[in-house]
């Protein structure tokens, strides 16, 4: 009977072990497909756990090489501390001094090193956070592809430069006139294919309440035209993603309602899981290496069975994660809700899922951040390593080649400030 009794136990463990799913947790070297997804279950959000659950993605579990925080370039590291409580924002959400109450005449670095989760404006805070890590790189220009991918594979690329100017954040913006209160400027030219070539986007980014001034000169027309800050959620050139897009989220970050909504581990992806190269110029500017570890998607590997845009080289680590929710101010904005999973070691909004005004799921973003160290291992910083979007209406994803063999990146770049005035952008419009 004891022996009996053993059997059935043993048994009926053995079928609870059968219908329980297993428990969401994963270690470096584990790959997640259609057959354990249930492991990571709860460290993904809902639509990318369905790309695994449906086979259209497969995830390589790693962990990084290097600790990110040591990853801002020297500068910044060194003023970390004197930027504690430093800042605040008002009721505008703008940045202000705390001690003067008005907004500061120079921010030197990341304005809010440490953020408390309980902070109401604890999201905003994270967003102005990344802005800075973009800005305390200088000037930036940055060559890149942008690929429509659909079931049958690769079916248009288009070529283009995003230049990037703030006016705040590092040492060199404090000799530099800014009387219109200018925080950046930004510059997209579309040089390639033909029938598109010339496209261009400007854009003016005002340190105070102002909203954006954005123009666009469309070929077609052959036209500048102004554009409304709700045009930035229209599809860019017809593609999935919007200019908004851009690092998650490139608006400005006082047009949205932000929310701190959860705190957890998640899974988040990396082009690699080292530091690449970064090279120094006789101009005093920096490049990256055209050795960048090449991104591999489904379109490109024999025999792959997932979803054609699908990476196959990423490295999926896990992070902690703050989940943030943001809803448009504008009722003209195309997008609904947008739920962000952010590493708030490094600001870095990673996934972002899409709804439309309707409430209803519509894409996902999702982007990493690398490190770039010098040789010598004295100059660090992070770079937009990879930056997606999947259209699950369509069944459709438009990727971004950035960094690369042929899209060498320059930070602290030498620019003429003149192109982001009317008259200079028109040599980009064609």
């Amino acid at each position: 009977m004891t022996r009996f009794l053993a059997g059935v136990c043993a048994a009926f463990v053995c079928v609870l072990i059968a219908l329980c799913p297993l428990r969401a947790d994963v270690v470096p070297g584990d790959v997640i497909d259609a057959t354990n997804w249930q492991k990571a279950a709860e460290l993904l959000p809902e639509s990318i756990l369905n790309w695994v659950k449906n086979g259209d993605f497969v995830l390589n579990v790693g962990e990084l090489e290097y600790d990110q925080k040591d990853y801002f370039p020297p500068d910044v590291r060194k003023c970390w501390q004197d930027n504690l409580g430093r800042y605040d924002l008002d009721e505008q959400d703008r940045l202000i001094d705390v001690k003067t109450g008005r907004p500061p005449d120079h921010i030197y670095g990341i304005p809010f090193p440490q953020i408390d989760p309980k902070d109401p404006k604890a999201g905003q805070k994270l967003l102005y956070n990344k802005n800075y890590s973009m800005f305390c790189v200088g000037n930036v220009t940055a060559p890149n592809q942008t690929k429509w991918v659909g079931r049958s594979g690769v079916e248009r690329e288009i070529s283009s430069v995003f230049m990037n100017a703030p006016m705040d954040g590092y040492e060199k913006t404090l000799g530099q006139p800014n009387t219109e209160n200018i925080e950046r400027y930004t510059l997209i030219s579309v040089t390639q294919p033909y029938d598109v070539a010339g496209f261009a986007v400007l854009m003016w980014r005002y340190r105070d309440e102002r909203p954006d001034l954005n123009w666009s000169y469309v070929p077609a027309i052959r036209r500048v035209r102004r554009m409304s800050p709700a045009n930035r959620s229209d599809a860019f050139v017809g593609s999935d993603f919007c200019i908004d897009d851009v690092w998650s989220y490139d608006g400005k970050i006082n047009l949205m309602s932000w929310k701190l909504v959860g705190i957890q581990e998640g899974l988040l992806p990396y082009a690699t899981t080292k530091p690449e190269l970064f090279v120094p110029v006789e101009t005093g500017e920096w490049q990256t290496s055209p050795d960048v570890t090449p991104h591999v998607y489904g379109y490109q590997k024999e025999g792959w069975k997932g979803a054609p845009w699908a990476p196959v080289n990423f490295v999926w680590v896990k992070r902690p994660i703050w989940i943030l929710e943001a809803v448009s101010k504008d009722p003209y904005y195309n997008y609904g809700k947008q739920v962000f999973w952010c590493d708030p070691e490094i600001f870095n909004p990673a996934i972002k899922i899409i709804y439309d005004r309707a409430g209803a799921y519509w894409k996902t973003f999702y982007g990493s951040l690398s490190a770039l160290g010098s040789a010598d291992g004295k100059m660090r910083v992070h770079m937009v390593s990879m930056q997606n979007i999947v259209d699950d209406r369509s069944r459709h994803a438009t990727l971004c080649e950035v960094a690369s063999k042929r899209n060498i990146w320059t930070y602290f770049a030498i620019l003429d400030m003149n192109d982001f005035t009317l008259a200079g952008f028109q040599k980009y419009c064609k």
